[in-house]
């Protein structure tokens, strides 16, 4: 299994999300692709040992020209499988719920449409500065999308 880390594998990745981007619609601008890893706490994902990785997935953020593309792929493969939520950009507002940053582990909430409560994505410090401009783009709490239930 490749470590998301590496400079060469998250090219690959980033380009693989960019790429099942365009699948969906060839005419979008596929920009920033945020990696991020959703699962169960690492305690049982080491109790369970090598099937506790079955359990996780890695999400592929995109963000495009006219709409956000959100992707996940078992971990083990990593590779943008399923299109999870295709978002329009004018309804992105209050997307972002809250952010945890960490040392090696930042925690993204996105309030996902359909979702109750935010859904939390494990970032990895390799990719802080694509966290980073993915809040300048979408800021923290901002003003939530109409008919959006509220995560409390």
């Amino acid at each position: 299994m490749a470590r998301l880390g590496t400079p060469d594998v998250k090219f690959e990745l980033k380009s693989e999300a960019r790429r099942a981007v365009l699948r969906v619609d060839p005419t979008e601008k596929p920009g920033l692709v945020l990696l991020g890893t959703r699962g169960p706490a690492a305690l049982a994902v080491g109790a369970l040992g090598p099937m506790g990785l079955l359990l996780i997935y890695t999400y592929f953020i995109t963000v495009a020209d006219r709409s956000l593309y959100v992707h996940r792929g078992p971990r083990l493969r990593n590779r943008p499988e399923e299109l999870v939520h295709v978002i329009p950009r004018d309804q992105t507002g209050g997307l972002v719920a809250r952010v945890k940053r960490g040392k090696a582990r930042n925690a993204l909430y996105l309030r996902l449409p359909g979702k109750a409560r935010p859904t939390r994505l494990n970032v990895s410090y390799h990719s802080r500065d694509e966290l980073e401009r993915f809040l300048r783009e979408f800021p923290e709490g901002g003003v939530r999308a109409e008919g959006a239930r509220s995560a409390r």
